[in-house]
């Protein structure tokens, strides 16, 4: 889809989560605070680096948006399945997770109860899980949040903005966690699980390189702990996310399936796509193929427990229902989507104001949702105050360095009862 791509122009920020700010040469010859960088980025002429996920987009005064994401859901779906309501959560309970149940029916419990496997033996076809098999947390209403976008925080940190989840409603939030290191994350899933949150671990990786170390040893220890999702490997349909080269889907399965097959014989749940809907290769295409080419490779058994992560950005928030179109075409069912990040963001064509409302909607349109969309998470919580230490996203975040909150935070806080 080369008409949703801009012309690439060399940034001076980083692009990946992790990174830090770029410095000069001489670290003393200018300020290198969060809040310096921050201003020199407001202050500089950059330019997006492509209409990919846009978390990547620089400070909002200088974003033209282009016609395409200020188009609003077009009409009801055609499929009556597409507008039935979500049944309510099944009652028993994962293990490891007492204090808030998060539930699963017992026909899952066997496949997602960690299981002392060190390596990826292939798997027995068995019968695909169906979508009520996948867990949700008890009283889903649909709302999620992207963590902090750093692999780690301090306990103080975790507290507060788990104190400010709960109070905007929400029930799923996805977090990095640094490749396959164990421990640095487990204050913050045990918090999230206490607050009645469904945790979602991306494995992250930087520019999609191979996901090295004790995969199955983390699956097991996050899963004792009570995670059930992992996604692996992020927007596969950007060069950015392949070191600069161009997407390929078989060079993307070669390191996705081995990784979902350990992640399944150790108990997880993989998470496939997280494709930008704004990519190099255009997602629909990107994943039609892919799931051709997992057929092709005998992977049936690991589609039977496998989600799609979903980047549903833009004013147009029912990507989802593409999606589902080509999953169901393919493999004659649906998958479990469940958002992993997701927003809009302000700039000449698009005050705050309609910027709020239209996320808004999005999370409001979760109570009506397809039985297949179990979340919509919108990208972040916080960056400055959390820890992060690029600079570019601050404007994308609820809770702001500067003392400033986002008007959806109080639309989310009001609304949050009854959601």
């Amino acid at each position: 889809m080369d008409s949703l791509r801009a012309t690439e122009v060399r940034p001076t920020y980083p692009t990946s989560p992790d990174a830090p700010p770029s410095r000069a040469a001489s670290p003393a010859a200018r300020d290198t605070s969060f809040a310096a960088s921050l201003a020199r980025l407001v202050n500089a002429p950059q330019a997006p680096t492509r209409w990919q996920s846009l978390r990547y987009l620089t400070a909002a005064p200088r974003v033209d948006l282009p016609a395409f994401l200020l188009a609003r859901p077009a009409g009801p779906s055609p499929h009556p399945l597409e507008v039935a309501v979500l049944p309510q959560p099944i009652s028993a309970v994962l293990p490891a997770a007492r204090s808030q149940p998060i539930v699963a029916p017992d026909s899952v419990l066997a496949a997602a109860r960690p299981q002392p496997v060190a390596a990826a033996p292939a798997l027995n076809p068995t019968a695909p899980l169906d979508l009520a098999a996948f867990p949700q947390p008890t009283n889903n209403n649909g709302r999620g949040i992207h963590w902090i976008p750093t692999t780690q925080q301090t306990p103080e940190v975790v507290d507060r903005f788990v104190a400010e989840a709960q109070r905007m409603g929400i029930r799923w939030v996805t977090f990095l966690n640094q490749g396959t290191a164990i421990g640095e994350n487990d204050y913050l899933v045990k918090r999230l699980r206490e607050a009645g949150i469904m945790p979602v671990l991306r494995v992250y990786t930087d520019a999609g390189s191979p996901i090295e170390g004790d995969l199955a040893g983390m699956v097991r220890h996050y899963r004792a702990l009570g995670v059930p999702y992992f996604q692996l490997y992020n927007e596969p349909n950007l060069k950015i996310e392949n070191g600069g080269r161009d997407p390929d889907v078989a060079s993307y399965l070669d390191r996705w399936l081995p990784a979902a097959r350990v992640v399944i014989a150790n108990g997880g749940l993989p998470g496939l796509g997280a494709l930008s809907p704004q990519g190099d290769v255009d997602d629909l295409m990107f994943l039609r193929e892919t799931l051709r080419q997992l057929r092709q490779r005998g992977a049936d058994d690991v589609l039977g427990r496998t989600w799609l992560s979903v980047h549903n950005y833009g004013a147009d928030y029912l990507r989802v229902r593409e999606y589902d179109r080509i999953v169901r075409a393919e493999l004659g069912r649906s998958l479990p989507q469940i958002g992993t990040e997701a927003g809009i963001y302000p700039g000449p064509q698009l005050d705050q104001q309609e910027q709020t409302r239209i996320v808004a909607d999005a999370y409001a349109y979760m109570k009506r949702r397809e039985p297949y969309y179990l979340a919509y998470t919108y990208w972040i919580i916080a960056n400055g105050l959390g820890g992060g230490h690029d600079p570019a996203w601050e404007h994308q975040a609820l809770f702001r360095a500067d003392g400033s909150v986002h008007p959806l935070v109080d639309v989310l806080r009001s609304s949050a009862a009854i959601a």
